[in-house]
């Protein structure tokens, strides 16, 4: 008898086709499956169940994101957890529209927790010693997740809350986000002033106007060994500036997306933005890098739009189109799907400016 998806899920050798055929047979089964993918396979010209064979043939569902906008989130849920603890509702940052909401289940952030914390300890980071977060709270799941990784790895930690949207509204209507920004480097100062913090996480926009703080800077120097820069485009230029500035300091780059529940893995945790490598977590997790007119993969080593695919007990979204293009990359060995290279956020992205700011 075919195993359910949720036993596949904590198998470690699992298999990524016999995942696949488990994840289609959960989603799309009267007794199982979510009302939103109940509702939208009637309109499919394909039986999932059937029809789908690999990874590849994901590319024929419908990207889902519009219905992440203004569905009702109960819609999202499959039938065969009701019984489970009711999952937690995070959302996008709204880069490119009214922010689409996801559903992260307990045995999801269980899952993501293991993941994360091993990663952290293998790039270096000073497990319980102090550890300031500038990140995104409130409905965002960085900060959430990030509370769970602290309390596992033994370290305090400190936060400074960022509202990305408020700065991408600034920005969008011709205003200046450095009020803004003078009002973070308040906070994360007082912090810095008084507690010898050993890690940091923030964005690239975000640090490079606290370097400007030669005070604060000096100060870093003498406390900080890790720095997780994530959150927006870490280019070339803006690396060497950190890295010159905090010699001493392990620096991790980190990209991921909401819309898959969790960070990409990076293959070198410190490796600098040229030359780091970003896979996936078969077979939950998986990339593939397209031309965006032919929605074909693209060549190694050519750029192309990154598609990302989640596929878990809790959550089904086979076909998203991302707001990054990226250079393609084999996946690991044993992998499903593409490694990314040098991924950047595009100009437009459905017809709208995408809005970075500091987030």
């Amino acid at each position: 008898m075919a195993r359910s998806l949720p036993d596949l899920e904590d198998d470690p050798t699992i298999d990524p086709a016999e995942f696949l055929d488990a994840a289609l047979r959960w989603h799309f089964s009267p007794e199982t499956g979510s009302p939103l993918w109940l509702e939208l396979a009637r309109d499919l010209d394909f039986d999932p169940r059937t029809d789908i064979r690999s990874y590849d043939d994901l590319g024929r569902f419908p990207d889902i994101a519009a219905h992440l906008r203004d569905r009702p989130v109960g819609d999202l849920l499959p039938r065969g957890l009701a019984s489970e603890p009711p999952p937690a509702v995070f959302e996008t940052g709204g880069t490119t529209g009214a922010p689409k909401r996801l559903l992260y289940t307990e045995r999801w952030i269980r899952r993501a927790l293991r993941w994360k914390t091993a990663e952290l300890r293998a790039a270096g980071f000073p497990a319980g010693q102090p550890w300031l977060v500038a990140m995104p709270s409130g409905p965002h799941a960085f900060g959430h997740t990030t509370r769970l990784q602290a309390r596992e790895l033994g370290s305090v930690l400190h936060t400074v809350d960022l509202d990305p949207r408020w700065v991408k509204k600034l920005i969008a209507a011709g205003e200046s986000p450095h009020p803004y920004l003078t009002h973070l480097i308040d906070q994360l100062g007082h912090v810095i002033r008084s507690q010898p913090i050993a890690a940091l996480t923030t964005t690239p926009p975000i640090l490079a106007e606290l370097l400007l703080h030669e005070e604060l800077t000096d100060r870093l120097r003498g406390t900080l060994r890790y720095l997780a820069l994530a959150g927006a485009h870490l280019d070339d230029d803006t690396y060497d500036l950190i890295a010159g500035s905090l010699p001493d300091t392990v620096i991790q780059n980190i990209y991921g997306s909401t819309m898959v529940l969790t960070t990409a893995r990076a293959r070198v945790p410190t490796a600098p933005p040229p030359e780091a490598v970003y896979d996936g977590y078969p077979p939950f997790v998986v990339f593939a890098v397209l031309d965006p007119e032919t929605g074909r993969p693209v060549p190694y080593g050519e750029r192309g739009q990154v598609r990302m695919t989640h596929l878990s007990s809790g959550l089904f979204i086979p076909n998203n189109l991302e707001r990054d293009s990226a250079i393609r990359v084999p996946a690991a060995a044993g992998g499903v799907g593409d490694a990314l290279s040098s991924p950047e956020p595009l100009a437009a992205f459905d017809g709208e400016p995408v809005v970075q700011g500091v987030y």
